[in-house]
């Protein structure tokens, strides 16, 4: 469990439009990104309108430029996912200070409380928040 992963950053403007950067832990074969956003520059935000938390704009630019490296993209050469085919088939965990840790999966994103239960998740990660 767990062996292939790698690690990269990627770099975008947090919430105060400062240039910070996010660590990425991808698990290809488990269709998984981990993501260590100490900036919030691509964490979910709470929707107010609609009580619940959504993906930022910064995710989704995250998320479209690995889509375009065919990161987390098990298909054919020659056909291209849209962003939201990518986003629907790949899980991403979202490590933030103060000990919280959100889920993003199939189209919707939950606070995981109990970590005992979530066998995916990046110790690395849950260890430095």
């Amino acid at each position: 469990m767990m062996e292939k992963i790698y690690q990269m950053e990627y770099r975008g403007l947090n919430l105060f439009d400062e240039i910070s950067t996010v660590e990425l832990a991808i698990d290809e074969e488990g269709q998984t990104i981990h993501i260590f956003d100490v900036g919030q520059v691509v964490s979910p935000i709470f929707n107010f309108d609609v009580s619940a938390f959504e993906l930022s704009d910064g995710f989704y630019k995250m998320a479209d430029i690995l889509r375009h490296k065919h990161i987390l993209t098990n298909q054919q050469p020659g056909s291209e996912l849209t962003l939201s085919e990518w986003l629907i088939t790949n899980t991403a965990y979202f490590y933030i200070p103060q000990k919280r840790i959100k889920k993003y999966a199939q189209g919707s994103i939950i606070e995981i409380v109990d970590r005992t239960k979530e066998h995916s998740l990046f110790d690395d990660y849950v260890q430095r928040i």
